[in-house]
């Protein structure tokens, strides 16, 4: 009764056939299956849209926070260069405030103290005179080591200029003026001696007897004194006495000068007869007008620059040591140029005042 199977349209049970029973089984099988399957496709594509779903409104939520980030972000940036701007608006105005406060405090500084400038400035000028006398008291204290370190610069400039020449220092305590300075040929021969004279102290006539004096006890050919304090009728250099006296700056022109004016003398006592035959052309260039303006004007601005030199030394060290080398060897050169034209044509050649002696003295010997 169990194998029976039940008519669903007449109701009678009926045993199936096996073949009937498989087909049946089968039919069964693929429904249940198809069912199966369906649900599992609905329950599966519920999960799905329902994923789907999440997923946009992930998505949206995403996208609305970037959104809410941005303007975040903007409305950061825009309060930031809103209180830069304000905070540089608010700086110019206050610069421009205090600018005004303090060209108004100027204004009435400069309106109450007028009359205070005017004072402070005399008190500087007074205080500057004092000092200036200070440094001159000073000054005076130290004369003597002063006056040796002249003595001892004029020496190292002479043996440089004129390495040939014998230059010796006459000791301290000994009579003789300050430096011999023996001037020789090219062969070495003796052609003449200089005798200088340092001074830093103020000007006493009295030096020049002195001089005078030492020159001949030293058999000297020329006397020079070099004073750092001139008497008022002497600008640079001048023959006094029969001893040339000349400032500090020029006395290594006139060293120079001299020192050719002795070569050539010396040189002239032994070609003297043939003088006149070689150097009439030159003699007459030479004691022409033009010449001498040339040489003049040559001269002076020589002088100019040694007069710059003066002002820039204050200033410029380095550079004025530089410069003052450069104008020595230009003084240097143009001193021998005069003095060698000088030992060869005497009182010929024209009368330049910046390098020449003055007319009507005699260098005694």
């Amino acid at each position: 009764m169990d194998k029976l199977l039940k008519c669903p349209k007449c109701g009678e049970f009926f045993e199936p056939s096996v073949a009937f029973k498989h087909q049946f089984e089968e039919q069964i099988t693929e429904k249940v299956k198809k069912e199966t399957l369906k649900q599992a496709g609905e329950i599966l594509a519920k999960e799905l849209k329902d994923r789907d779903s999440t997923i946009g409104e992930l998505k949206s939520r995403v996208e609305k926070a970037e959104e809410e980030e941005l303007k975040i972000r903007k409305a950061k940036r825009e309060l930031e260069e809103a209180k830069a701007k304000f905070e540089l608006e608010s700086q110019r105005r206050l610069d421009s405030e205090r600018e005004k406060i303090r060209l108004k405090a100027v204004e009435e500084i400069q309106e109450k103290d007028k009359f205070k400038f005017d004072e402070y400035e005399k008190k500087m000028a007074d205080m500057k005179k004092a000092l200036d006398e200070a440094t001159k008291k000073a000054a005076q204290g130290s004369e003597q080591l002063q006056g040796e370190v002249l003595e001892l610069d004029l020496e190292n400039l002479l043996r440089e200029t004129f390495p040939n020449d014998e230059i010796l220092s006459v000791g301290k305590g000994r009579e003789g003026g300050d430096i011999i300075h023996k001037v020789k040929g090219k062969t070495g021969r003796l052609a003449g001696i200089i005798l200088w004279e340092t001074k830093r102290a103020n000007w006493q006539k009295v030096w020049l007897p002195k001089l005078r004096e030492d020159g001949r006890r030293e058999g000297s050919t020329v006397n020079v004194l070099v004073s750092i304090n001139l008497p008022a009728e002497i600008s640079d250099f001048q023959l006094i006495d029969g001893v040339l006296v000349c400032s500090y700056k020029f006395a290594l022109p006139l060293a120079a000068i001299i020192r050719r004016d002795v070569l050539h003398i010396a040189y002239a006592k032994q070609t003297a007869e043939n003088k006149e035959e070689h150097l009439e052309e030159l003699y007459g260039y030479l004691q022409s007008e033009a010449f001498r303006h040339r040489f003049e004007a040559f001269a002076e601005g020589i002088m100019g620059l040694g007069n710059d030199l003066d002002y820039e030394r204050r200033s410029m060290e380095r550079v004025w040591k530089k410069r003052e080398t450069q104008i020595r060897k230009m003084q240097i050169n143009a001193a021998k140029m005069y003095g060698e034209l000088q030992g060869v044509m005497g009182n010929a050649l024209p009368d330049i005042k910046v390098l020449s002696l003055p007319d009507g003295e005699d260098r005694e010997d």
